[in-house]
């Protein structure tokens, strides 16, 4: 077929005067209206001027793919980041966070990290994986720690001068939590955090069983080392191993869901970032959608915020957080399994809106997990359990997990309640105002 329009191209070809050439060359582009990038990848603008566009602003007030690093953009948490610091410094406890993913975990070990470096503690951070064992990831944290703070090396200590860390100390190889313990036992001149994030990717076994020893052998041996350990978790038991030999040397914080006055608070810190304006209907909607979720709400805000910019405005209303749910519920869809997608859709067909609703709210503030016995109140005829077994035998969106004294159900994928939360809120947001009441 090219070779056809080569030929065919050679054969009608003419001879065009030099002028028109000229002219053709000298004819205007047409503009492209392909959608376009708002801002430079090197937030530089063509003066040298830092970029401060709107677009920009917004992305840096609401990052709901981002976990909060600058305290001054963190939002709420009052309480429970006091009682973290509480049972730090007045109780010498490790800390266990456990929660949903989503709800701010991460977010509040930087918090907390930047505020015990104020308190001159040295802070070290890991975040865990699957793979790692208790000698790799403790090695590594060793390694941050320099030996200046073991009192058996001077600053003039050869050692100290070198640089070294505690990581030095350790045997090559594997090694134990005592081993570990006696490195870290003579520690002075300062306090040690160590903090474990997404703890819950961990290695289950003798990786945890190790942590578990650790914080026991810390604890009785009084060494100026604590763990701040965080994950998804539904209790501490789904982290931490033997939980009854160190119970009394933790503290469990479930992070809860936020407040209506702290997403409140979100978004004012927001607005001061961002130059935007939300309307008291706009934030108490965006509150209500959010349903707890400190990541809901940041998309929410940051889908309005460029919606008001789109039409020229830095005023939003409720008008752009309605359409800011629509979005959000487009994207999140697009994470779901094609499997997800038909068995939602083949759902909201046959009618099963409204208690597809009421359980994807639901699940959102109970770790994904629907329980016959806490659910009953909900449901009359009919019951918790003929509804969920409709949805698990002729639709495939729940599954059940087995239970001594109860019967449980979860939705098949974790992103299948949000999607449905946020794509049905928006159509009425009756039973999301109930489900905010009920939990006030």
């Amino acid at each position: 077929m090219f070779g056809w329009f080569y030929k065919r191209r050679q054969r009608t070809h003419v001879s065009v005067p030099a002028s028109d050439l000229r002219w053709r060359r000298a004819a205007p582009i047409v503009e492209s209206t392909l959608p376009r990038f708002q801002n430079l990848g090197s937030d530089i603008g063509p003066l040298g001027a830092a970029d401060t566009g709107d677009r920009t602003r917004v992305r840096n007030a609401f990052s709901p793919t981002r976990p909060i690093n600058d305290v001054r953009l963190f939002a709420g948490r009052d309480e429970v980041m006091q009682s973290l610091i509480r049972s730090i410094e007045d109780m010498n406890l490790h800390l266990i966070l456990y929660g949903e993913r989503g709800i701010g975990k991460t977010s509040m070990l930087h918090i907390l990290t930047h505020l015990a470096r104020q308190a001159r503690y040295q802070v070290v951070y890991h975040s865990c994986g699957e793979e790692q064992t208790f000698s790799d990831v403790f090695r590594g944290v060793a390694g941050e720690i320099p030996l200046l703070y073991d009192n058996r090396f001077g600053a003039s200590a050869e050692e100290t001068e070198r640089g070294g860390a505690l990581a030095d100390l350790l045997p090559a190889g594997n090694f134990s939590p005592s081993q570990l313990t006696e490195a870290f036992s003579h520690l002075a001149s300062t306090r040690v955090l160590i903090l474990l994030d997404e703890f819950d990717r961990s290695p289950e076994g003798s990786f945890r069983r190790n942590v578990a020893e650790l914080i026991k052998n810390l604890s009785d041996r009084s060494v100026r080392v604590q763990l701040v350990i965080a994950g998804v978790a539904g209790n501490l038991a789904e982290l931490i191993e033997h939980i009854p030999s160190i119970r009394r040397n933790i503290y469990g914080v479930r992070v809860p869901e936020m407040t209506s006055g702290e997403i409140g608070q979100m978004i004012s810190i927001g607005e001061g970032v961002s130059g935007l304006k939300f309307g008291t209907a706009a934030q108490d909607r965006v509150a209500l959608i959010a349903n707890g979720s400190p990541y809901l709400a940041s998309l929410l805000a940051q889908y309005a915020g460029f919606n008001a910019l789109d039409e020229g405005t830095i005023d939003v209303d409720e008008r752009h957080v309605g359409f800011a749910c629509g979005q959000v519920a487009e994207e999140l869809r697009q994470r779901l399994s094609d499997k997800s997608i038909a068995a939602t859709d083949r759902a909201l067909a046959a009618g099963k809106g409204p208690v597809l609703l009421l359980l994807s709210g639901l699940a959102m503030r109970r770790m994904g997990r629907l329980d016959d016995s806490a659910l009953r109140q909900h449901f009359g005829s009919p019951s918790f359990l003929d509804v969920a077994e409709d949805l698990r035998a002729n639709y495939g969106l729940l599954t059940e997990e087995p239970l001594e004294n109860d019967r449980r159900f979860t939705f098949v994928e974790e992103a299948v309640p949000i999607y449905l939360w946020t794509r049905l809120t928006s159509d009425d947001d009756s039973l999301a105002r109930q489900l905010a009441a009920e939990s006030a």
